[in-house]
């Protein structure tokens, strides 16, 4: 009744309601946010570590592609030789090898059958191929499991040769050994390594068959990147390259080095910008919850003045008008919680797609989600909560 018939007073029921509803609504819809960030943040830190089958750190990479003077393949092959002999005669390089492609850039795929074998439809082996040179597992930091490396004794003139990884070994030869073993993948091949799994096409899709052949036995090779691992500094790195190869290659694009690890920067580049954007959104529409929060129940305390002296000259404590104050706040705060939960549900496996390690439901997201509203709603009820309880109760009935 005092709050309904005193003068000028606008905190009726009808407005109540609206301001309670105002409340809801922006904890909804921040939770609706803060659970599809949570997710988001929480996939891209799970891609993050994963393991890449490769170390990029202090490795770096540069375009040496032989022009048209090298038309044979003992032509290239001398240039190959030329290009690492002088690269690891650089002061600071612990290895360099070449290869036709780099992970998490172009791929291809040929055939890779066991020699003898027959596969039934829809069976038949199919692997990414690279085209390398000796050194190049070492660069890249790619693990040796078994057998050994590609060789520079790997020529023409020697039995072709190819090294695998992990699960085209184990597709081809399950529970035997695939070292000796021999395979058709541009013509008969000895298997004569076994290597780690490497993630060639993304770093949320696995690495699937891979094998990697001699670069010195394929011919017309017109793409080449030199990879490179050393002590010194990118810049100190692409300088010594560039002087190296400067007599035989005089023509090297410059803007074309660039260290693995950008390479794989890129490769998230596009989940990094959907989880700062929608954190960005999460983050703002937090803020904006808080001073609405903070706003309504100002407002409230304002409008309810004259029923907080009453209230307080009637013997209301101090402490037990900031408890309900901020229980009216919480309330308010978990009924849009329960609405945004809600709707974050139903979010989260539409965002299935995106998200990688983690499940639409994780718990922890959920969980962390009515918490961190929580301690905002408390927050910015608190505050209101605490000029209410100051109220001197003479001065409200005076002002009434």
């Amino acid at each position: 009744m005092l709050k309904d018939t005193a003068r000028g007073s606008t905190a009726g029921k009808g407005r109540n309601w609206i301001r309670g509803a105002l409340v809801v609504s922006e904890i909804a819809f921040a939770c609706v946010l803060l659970v599809s960030a949570g997710l988001l943040v929480r996939s891209f830190l799970r891609v993050l570590e994963v393991n890449l089958g490769f170390r990029p750190e202090n490795t770096a990479a540069l375009r040496v592609d032989p022009d048209a003077s090298y038309s044979t393949q003992a032509k290239q092959n001398a240039y190959f030789d030329e290009v690492l002999r002088r690269v690891r005669a650089i002061p600071g390089t612990e290895a360099a090898g070449l290869t036709d492609a780099l992970p998490l850039g172009r791929n291809r795929s040929w055939g890779a059958p066991a020699k003898g074998q027959v596969y039934p439809p829809g069976k038949f082996p199919v692997a990414f191929v690279r085209v390398v040179s000796d050194g190049y597992l070492k660069a890249m930091g790619i693990r040796l499991i078994a057998g050994r490396d590609i060789s520079e004794r790997d020529t023409p003139a020697v039995e072709p040769v190819i090294v695998i990884n992990e699960t085209l070994a184990r597709t081809l030869w399950p529970g035997q050994s695939a070292i000796g073993q021999i395979m058709q993948a541009c013509g008969e091949r000895h298997v004569v390594g076994v290597v780690g799994d490497v993630r060639h096409l993304a770093l949320e899709q696995g690495s699937g068959m891979e094998m990697y052949l001699p670069m010195r036995q394929c011919q017309d090779i017109s793409s080449v990147d030199l990879v490179v691992r050393s002590t010194l500094p990118p810049g100190e790195i692409a300088a010594g390259v560039r002087a190296a190869l400067k007599p035989i290659a005089p023509n090297l694009p410059g803007k074309e080095f660039r260290t693995l690890q950008q390479l794989v920067d890129k490769a998230v580049s596009p989940r990094r910008f959907v989880v700062l954007l929608l954190g960005g959104f999460a983050l703002f529409a937090l803020l904006l919850a808080s001073l609405g929060i903070y706003g309504v129940v100002s407002y409230g305390v304002n409008q309810r003045t004259q029923e907080i002296g009453i209230r307080m000259a009637l013997g209301a404590s101090a402490s037990r008008l900031q408890a309900k104050i901020i229980g009216q706040t919480l309330g308010l705060a978990a009924m849009g919680m329960l609405i945004g939960a809600v709707a974050s549900w139903a979010l989260a496996r539409a965002l299935g797609g995106l998200l990688f390690g983690v499940t639409a439901t994780d718990p922890l997201t959920f969980l962390g989600m009515p918490v961190v509203l929580t301690l905002v709603a408390a927050a910015a009820g608190y505050l209101p909560a605490r000029r209410a309880s100051r109220i001197d109760p003479s001065i409200a009935l005076r002002s009434s």
